[in-house]
């Protein structure tokens, strides 16, 4: 037999083989596009410099728990320097130490809101309602027949924009800073294509209206009685498949597409002003939207932290959340873990408030996104890693002799033995072996190893990693010591 090592640090897959021409291990199609998976583990880029050059996994953020309000977190906003929280009915003022001061009553209890604001107001609509709290004090119901409802609310050069719901209309605020001031004929239609308009929003000073199967951009119009003028030049050909998921981060636009060919894809705009939607969703992701019925629920929030910038994308009907990292162009899944089963993560809604992300859920907490918690709220946070697929270079069957885990070890906050246990399938993920644990060290145990011996044999094999403790494991790398019998 000859003996070969296999490397995979920081996401790159090598061979180190003195008698065996060194080349990419190989992959195959399985269930998912490819065997490899993040849950609860995120990659994160080395520093310029560093000795190994590539990703490393770090686990998510934990959540610790601000406060509890009544009813589900609808939307969380910051205006300027003063936080408010819709829960069920209710609009809350939240102070910096997270004291939550009741403002107004909404007509509805449930649903997503959308807000936006002005210098003098705050402008929040529901749907089929609009409300209007003046920041000065004061909050109503806006009563106007010219007020048509709209599910997305944004502001630009003093006016507010909305979306007749149901039609290709657009119309806007007549009052400077006034939310709940119109005139009948202060609208317009994007009528580039026959679809109807299902979401907007405003970047780099232009309004994105986003069709069922196109998007059109329009502008300010400098002169004339016209207010806003379409951009001729940024027809774009894809529309939205769920009017909650476009939103904006790191200069551009992201939102889950729709056209004539299909559905499902997460198109990303073409960055500083671009009108080129760009394909960001993986395989993975797209083969386990194909699988859903209706992903017209779907919607998503963003946040930047670290470096690093998230459009966190819930999709009813899938058991985890998919989060795709625009720093490292990686996605990876968050999860909640309960009784044995994945469940989506419970952050629903977000907002970067006094200096912190905070996030909402369906019970009405509110958390803190917390990199130096170990915990979701105190339930134990569930990480996996998945290889991908390996088999030894000339697809001969391989003997195991060992595997060792590159990891952070003997960080614990407590006394206890944290353990990370590893399975593996010989067939491409249909079938696993036991589990196998291992210590991961106590607190201090900077220097303890990570390693199984003598693992059997199989023709191309997946490795899969899982722990639940509470620690701080990132996993740098994985080397594996192995044989090559006969073929």
């Amino acid at each position: 037999m000859t003996t070969f090592t296999v490397t995979i640090d920081f996401g790159s897959v090598v061979v180190d083989s003195s008698a065996i021409a060194a080349r990419r291990l190989q992959t195959r199609r399985t269930k998912r596009a490819t065997t490899e998976r993040h849950i609860n583990y995120m990659l994160k880029r080395t520093e310029p410099g560093q000795e190994k050059a590539g990703f490393y996994r770090e686990q998510v953020p934990g959540l610790t728990r601000v406060a509890t309000l009544s009813g589900a977190i609808r939307g969380i906003y910051w205006a300027d320097s003063r936080c408010f929280v819709v829960a069920g009915s209710k609009l809350y003022e939240l102070s910096s130490t997270y004291t939550a001061t009741e403002l107004g009553t909404l007509s509805t209890s449930s649903g997503f809101v959308d807000i936006a604001h002005g210098l003098l107001s705050l402008f929040i609509v529901d749907g089929p309602n609009g409300y209007v709290y003046d920041l000065a004090g004061g909050f109503a119901r806006i009563d106007n027949e010219a007020f048509s409802g709209s599910d997305r609310v944004s502001f630009l050069d003093g006016k507010f924009q909305l979306v007749r719901p149901d039609t290709q209309q657009f119309y806007w605020t007549s009052g400077v800073d006034q939310a709940d001031t119109y005139d009948a004929l202060d609208f317009a239609s994007a009528e580039g294509a026959p679809d109807k308009i299902v979401a907007h929003l405003v970047d780099h000073r232009e309004l994105w209206f986003f069709g069922q199967s196109t998007t059109e951009v329009w502008s300010p119009y400098p002169t004339g009685d016209q207010v806003y003028a379409r951009n001729n030049g940024a027809a774009i050909e894809v529309g939205c498949a769920a009017p909650m998921t476009p939103q904006k981060i790191d200069n551009t636009i992201y939102w889950m597409g729709y056209d004539k060919l299909g559905q499902g894809v997460v198109w990303m705009a073409g960055g500083s002003g671009g009108y080129t939607p760009q394909r960001i969703s993986s395989q993975d992701l797209e083969d386990v939207v194909a699988k859903l019925e209706d992903i017209s629920g779907a919607y998503a929030w963003t946040y930047q932290d670290a470096g690093q910038t998230f459009y966190c994308l819930q999709i009813p009907g899938l058991d985890t959340t998919w989060v795709y990292d625009a720093a490292v162009q990686k996605w990876h899944e968050r999860a909640d873990f309960a009784g044995g089963l994945l469940s989506r993560w419970r952050a629903d809604v977000h907002a970067f408030a006094f200096g912190r992300h905070l996030c909402g859920d369906s019970t009405g907490n509110l958390y803190e996104i917390d990199p130096y918690e170990y915990t979701f709220d105190g339930d134990p946070i569930y990480r996996e890693w998945t290889t991908p697929h390996q088999a030894s270079p000339s697809l001969s069957r391989v003997f195991y002799d060992r595997l060792t885990l590159d990891a952070t070890v003997g960080l614990t906050d407590s006394g206890e033995d944290p353990a990370i246990e590893m399975t593996y399938s010989n067939d491409g993920g249909e079938t696993w072996s036991a589990w196998i644990p291992r210590s991961s060290g106590r607190i201090g145990e900077y220097g303890k190893r990570i390693k199984w011996d003598r693992l059997g044999s199989g023709r191309g094999r997946v490795f899969r990693f899982r722990t639940t403790d509470n620690c701080k494991l990132s996993i740098i790398g994985m080397n594996i010591k192995a044989k090559e019998g006969r073929s």
